[in-house]
């Protein structure tokens, strides 16, 4: 009986871990170049992740863009500036197990609206995969899933 009942405990005990594994929040930072889909390939990403913050940034022309998300919930303000006017763009970061929820709302200088949801993880190769559902003002909405493999 008392076999057993130390058996049943570490079976019990083995769950949890493999469960806490699996929850475990991964860490996206690196310098990311993405393979998919085929017209993005190429481009490069950075990304710093800490305990409370992710920030992204890419080459383009004007010195780059980047964006940075707090990670516990808060809102997070970003602003990119073109022909001297504002691009403002509110975010929020949320975890869900090992995979990472931005959701976005940016505002144009024209008026224009765009929406997004980014879900970034990391696939069984250690790939970093984002999918993306995109919503601009008078246009269609807008899926797509980019994967990319650290350089």
């Amino acid at each position: 009986m008392r076999q057993k009942l130390s058996f049943a405990f570490l079976a019990v005990v083995a769950l949890g871990v493999v469960a806490i594994a699996a929850q475990q929040k991964p860490n996206f930072s690196g310098r990311w170049v993405v393979v998919s889909p085929a017209d993005a390939a190429g481009q490069e990403q950075v990304v710093t992740h800490d305990a409370t913050t992710l920030t992204t940034g890419h080459a383009s022309e004007g010195g780059g863009h980047g964006a940075s998300y707090k990670l516990d919930g808060t809102e997070s303000r970003n602003v990119l500036t073109s022909h001297g006017e504002p691009i403002v763009t509110l975010s929020k970061a949320t975890w869900s197990g090992a995979q990472l929820t931005i959701t976005s709302n940016t505002t144009y200088p024209d008026g224009r609206k765009r929406e997004s949801k980014e879900v970034w993880s990391l696939d069984a190769e250690g790939r970093l995969v984002i999918e993306v559902n995109l919503t601009v003002s008078g246009q269609q909405p807008m899926t797509l899933k980019m994967v990319s493999v650290k350089k």
